[in-house]
């Protein structure tokens, strides 16, 4: 009986064994595609910035403008 315990306990730590590389494999291969998703992402991300600043600039540049008026038609 206890060798048979025994030998279950063998191919029950096998399998565990097994399962965490597998996991390990899996993980790493999960860290790759988010690298590559994040290299991906950053580019986009920046361009996005970048429009959001020219945006902005624009919109305080009419603001200004507005202002200026603004202040002509006030007496």
């Amino acid at each position: 009986m206890k060798e048979m315990h025994s030998i279950e306990t063998q191919q029950l730590g096998a399998q565990l064994s097994g399962s965490m590389s597998l996991n390990s494999q899996m993980s790493k291969e999960d860290e790759e595609m988010s690298r590559t998703a994040l290299s991906a992402f950053r580019p986009k991300e920046e361009e996005i910035e970048k429009k959001k600043m020219e945006i902005r600039e624009r919109v305080q540049a009419q603001l200004g403008r507005v202002e200026e008026e603004t202040k002509r038609f006030d007496p």
